[in-house]
Order: structure tokens, then C-alpha cells, then sequence
């Protein structure tokens, strides 16, 4: 299905989704992944405890970040198409980004696990049928699809992705936390 199948907005989430072009889900995922898989790991593991101001998260945490609420968001696209009727689990982000643990860890590492995760996000959505992709549920304080939040977990990368270039390849390394 693609992203103009979403049929019910998702308020708050559609800032992600509007990121991701208006094509199918899988092809969404797949170029999702090539991306993670492209990024110069030469280029970032330098800025890897850079943050570019004080209480902003270090390079490592933006993507330790990514793979926390791509996990969050899997878990609620698993609930609605297995249709549990609990409301979905919310996340603090930054109780999550203060207990991550990244500090001695290698950016490598933390770019690694977000790819495995990301591969065993396409294998999960892979397996959901139309009619699931279309099942819903209330995340946080709004009802969404499975398929928004396949878009939402693409959409989030971009977002984070788009800061990255910003904020940390073209300014120059001139803060560097002594950990926040």
C-alpha cells in the first residue's frame, strides 16, 4: 500500500509521514535501509559524542534515538494488526536518551543494531496483508494505521537524518559535551 492509502490522519505523526514520498511501503522501508546502509561511518565516528549545543543529544544518541521509538512504533503497528485492544504504550524519549547507555559504545555499534532492527522492520510489515496495513489503533492520543505507522517509522529517519546534516556535518564541531 502506499502512503496515500492512509485513510485516517494521524495528526501529529503526518509531520513525518509528509517527509516520505508517496510511494508503496515496502519500497519506502527498502530505500530506508540503503540509506542506513550508505551513511559514512568514516566521516560521522568522529562526531559520534558530538553534541552541537548544550542538553542536545550527542550524535549517538540521535541514532540510539531512532532505533528506541522504530521499536516503539513496531510494537504498536504489531498490537493494531493483531488488534489488541490496549491502548498503545507511550515513550518519554528523553528518559529513554538519559538511560541509552551509548557513552561506550562505538557509533559503528549503535548504526549497526538500528540496521538490524530496521531489516527485521521490513521483514515484520512485509508479512502484514492489506486488510492488516489498514487495521488501527490509538497511539499516543491519536488513531492511526499500521500503514502510517510503517510511514512514520520512515518518516522519523528522515526527520533525524535531515537534523543530522544539518546540525552536526555542517557546523563545526565546536561544543562537545563532557556528557549532558
Amino acid at each position: 500500500m502506499k502512503k496515500s492509502d492512509i485513510q485516517i490522519d494521524p495528526g501529529y505523526y503526518t509531520r513525518y509521514i509528509s517527509l516520505v514520498p508517496d510511494t508503496d511501503l515496502n519500497t519506502a522501508l527498502a530505500a530506508s535501509l540503503q540509506t542506513l546502509q550508505s551513511l559514512d561511518i568514516v566521516q560521522l565516528e568522529p562526531l559520534a559524542d558530538y553534541a552541537y549545543a548544550p542538553g542536545k543529544w550527542t550524535l549517538k544518541n540521535v541514532f540510539q534515538h531512532i532505533t528506541d521509538t522504530e521499536r516503539v512504533f513496531t510494537y504498536r503497528a504489531m498490537m493494531f494488526a493483531r488488534k489488541d485492544p490496549q491502548m498503545a504504550p507511550s515513550m518519554d524519549q528523553d528518559v529513554y536518551a538519559d538511560n541509552a547507555e551509548v557513552d561506550d559504545r562505538s557509533l559503528a555499534d549503535v548504526l549497526a543494531e538500528l540496521i538490524t532492527l530496521r531489516t527485521a522492520t521490513i521483514a515484520q510489515f512485509n508479512g502484514y496483508s492489506d486488510t492488516t496495513l489498514s487495521r488501527t489503533g490509538m497511539s499516543w492520543k491519536t488513531e492511526m494505521s499500521v500503514l502510517a505507522l510503517g510511514f512514520t517509522t520512515v518518516g522519523h529517519q528522515l526527520h533525524h537524518l535531515d537534523i543530522i546534516r544539518q546540525r552536526y556535518l555542517q557546523d563545526p564541531p565546536e561544543y562537545s559535551p563532557a556528557h549532558n
